[in-house]
């Protein structure tokens, strides 16, 4: 009995995988700017200083981009 419920939870997950959504990707409608450098900004942080890219050039920055639902 446990093994027909463990194969009747594997197979539709190892079906769905090998076969996808059997769509492609839409095409971007902007080309790619892989490569290229980001373009400057400026913005606020939360104590009040301004924060520009172009300031930063030659060191790491991570950018996170998140979307709220309030």
């Amino acid at each position: 009995m446990p093994r027909a419920i463990l194969i009747s939870l594997i197979l539709p997950a190892l079906l769905c995988a090998a076969f996808g959504q059997g769509k492609p990707y839409p095409k971007p409608q902007t080309p790619s700017a892989t490569g290229q450098p980001a373009p400057n900004f400026s913005l606020k942080d939360q104590n009040g200083a301004t924060f520009t890219l172009a300031d930063q050039r030659g060191k790491w920055v991570l950018l996170y981009f998140y979307r709220g639902y309030w």
